[in-house]
């Protein structure tokens, strides 16, 4: 249920004296009245029911709207903070008014105008940003409306002509980061006019299909090899003839805004795509090489929101004890992965299962990298091409008394000492951090300065993430494991009478993982809460191998018996999981050109 949503009915409930009154559809008068002495309506006509069905209607047309706002605003990660606010109280003022004002054919234009200015300013302003294909009460919008209800009845509705270079793959592009909307329709015109228009269409449809996160074209004097970024490993993709990746090239440059007869300076762009009913959005860089050329293009869809810590992948144990230390009025959580294993994901997750509705939220974030937004919590920036840290703002921040203040990018030990300090004043502070373990992650913050006793004196729990493979449920295979293996995994024997690997030899690549053998992500966890014995370690005796024997006694298990877990449920495999233990802090799991 959406906040709007939400919201709506908690005011409507509270407005109920009011609705179910007599006097509710006009004049305070009639609070006055001693009697009703002229029949059940009163004596001025006050209570109607034609006008409390007019009102009624209107009322459920504002929360269905209002609701479609709400998540449209999310989806496409517009400013909710601007646009939920206008929709919601500029109704809510109006339908006060409507109750109040003496005559009803004054109030419901008020309340009409109220419901659908807000709207219609809003849908004006997301039409202007999304993909054409994506656009609301359009001419192909209402089209589609109503193939779509008379679909059921029998009704047939002739579908558009599509034009000869939007045919083939049902995907659609459309210009992003022009300076105006003109710009980015043209760029789309002069991409279209392009000979590897279609050829470009093609390969981005190949890439959704494969759920490639990037593809990256290298070019040669022999041809132009192909990979694509799936679940975080790069496969290696069919070759194309060079005359088919130049021409696709240069589409792709006009549709970005570039220029196609540059191929040795570094060239940047963005662009939009429509693939299926679902959004997208591309961005490209290229950069000529001793070689030839290399092409990047990134891929990103609407990015899927985890309800709770299980969701993603930590244990129902370990999840309700880390939930257990979040509500916490006070405290200092460190949060950490590797590049590439999903600490944006991590930190919007740990920040939605966390109370944002009694407590103050400010997430403290550098201008040029930006986070997700997440509802109820307050963005506080600094510039960081202008040598700002946390710290530089950090003062203003606290001034504010938030109950809960999270830091992004932990940079600087002057960041760590101020949040050390806040934790005496009933604070919970979230920091994160690129490390490859738990431990590691605390190393690297001492790193940076930090005195190992103010820091090991309000650390509660250090949190470290890693993504590993799911075997593809569609194609997997069982093997009987040796015992030797299972040794190493630490399974006792007898635990598991088969575990599951990719197929090893299919005859068709599976169709549901495109021959990988795996499908999706999830995340292994280490957990590490501070106890007594721990912090002792943290404070005095900062060092990896310690830590871990500290941590143990604690109940911490590592990556590897984590990961273990995984592979006896069938959830991956030994190779993946070998593949992941085998990554250290600094693996690149996108090559960018150089």
């Amino acid at each position: 249920m959406s906040q709007a949503f939400v919201c709506s009915f908690v005011w409507a409930s509270q407005m109920g004296r009011i609705l179910v009154a007599p006097a509710w559809t006009m004049a305070p008068g009639f609070f006055l009245a001693q009697e009703i002495s002229e029949g059940w309506s009163g004596p001025g006509l006050y209570f109607s029911i034609w006008k409390l069905a007019i009102l009624l209607v209107l009322y459920l047309l504002w929360v269905a709207t209002s609701d479609w706002v709400n998540r449209d605003i999310l989806e496409h990660d517009f400013d909710y903070k601007l646009w939920n606010p206008v929709v919601f109280f500029t109704f809510v003022g109006a339908f006060a008014f409507a109750l109040l004002v003496p005559i009803f054919f004054i109030g419901l234009p008020v309340l009409l105008l109220a419901w659908a200015v807000p709207l219609g300013a809003y849908i004006v302003f997301r039409n202007k940003l999304v993909h054409p294909s994506d656009r609301v009460l359009t001419k192909a919008h209402f089209r589609r409306l109503i193939a779509q209800l008379g679909k059921p009845a029998g009704v047939k509705i002739e579908p558009e002509e599509v034009d000869p270079r939007d045919a083939g793959v049902p995907l659609t592009l459309a210009g992003r980061g022009g300076p105006t909307p003109r710009d980015e329709n043209a760029r789309l015109l002069a991409a279209r006019q392009a000979a590897g228009y279609n050829d470009l269409r093609r390969l981005l449809f190949d890439g959704i299909k494969r759920r490639a996160e990037a593809i990256l074209l290298d070019y040669t004097q022999q041809g132009v090899t192909q990979r694509y970024l799936i679940d975080g490993v790069w496969i290696q993709g069919d070759p194309l003839e060079r005359e088919v990746g130049d021409a696709l090239l240069e589409a792709l440059k006009l549709l970005c805004g570039a220029n196609p007869e540059d191929r040795s300076r570094r060239q940047q762009g963005q662009f939009a795509i429509k693939c299926e009913n679902r959004s997208y959005t591309g961005e490209m860089i290229s950069q000529g090489t001793r070689t030839g050329e290399r092409l990047l293009i990134k891929l990103e869809g609407q990015r899927t929101r985890f309800r709770s810590l299980e969701d993603l992948g930590i244990r129902p144990k370990v999840a309700e004890q880390l939930r257990e230390i979040l509500h916490r009025p006070s405290g200092f959580v460190l949060l950490s992965a590797p590049p590439g294993h999903g600490m944006r994901t991590l930190c919007t997750t740990v920040l939605q299962v966390m109370d944002r509705f009694t407590r103050d939220f400010i997430s403290v974030e550098d201008e040029l990298n930006r986070y997700e937004t997440v509802e109820n919590v307050q963005v506080k920036t600094y510039n960081s091409s202008l040598g700002h840290t946390p710290a530089s703002i950090l003062r203003e921040v606290f001034l504010l008394e938030p109950g809960v203040v999270i830091i992004r990018d932990l940079l600087d030990a002057d960041t760590v000492h101020k949040m050390c300090q806040e934790v005496d004043n009933e604070r919970m502070l979230l920091a994160a951090i690129r490390a490859g373990e738990a431990a590691e992650a605390y190393m690297n913050v001492l790193k940076l300065g930090v005195n190992p006793g103010e820091l090991g004196r309000v650390i509660t729990a250090i949190v470290c993430q890693r993504l590993v493979r799911k075997l593809c449920e569609y194609c997997k295979e069982a093997y009987v494991p040796p015992p030797q293996l299972l040794q190493q995994l630490g399974i006792p024997q007898g635990r598991v009478e088969v575990l599951f690997r990719p197929p090893q030899q299919a005859e068709e690549p599976c169709e549901h993982c495109y021959g990988t053998g795996y499908l999706g992500r999830t995340g292994i966890f280490e957990v590490m809460v501070v106890d007594n014995g721990l912090r002792g370690v943290l404070t005095n005796f900062p060092k990896i191998d310690l830590i871990r024997q500290a941590a143990r006694k604690a109940g911490w298990r590592s990556f590897k018996e984590e990961g273990a877990l995984l592979v006896a449920n069938g959830t991956t495999s030994v190779a993946e999981l070998a593949r992941v233990l085998r990554e250290s802090g600094e693996t690149k799991t996108s090559p960018q050109p150089s």
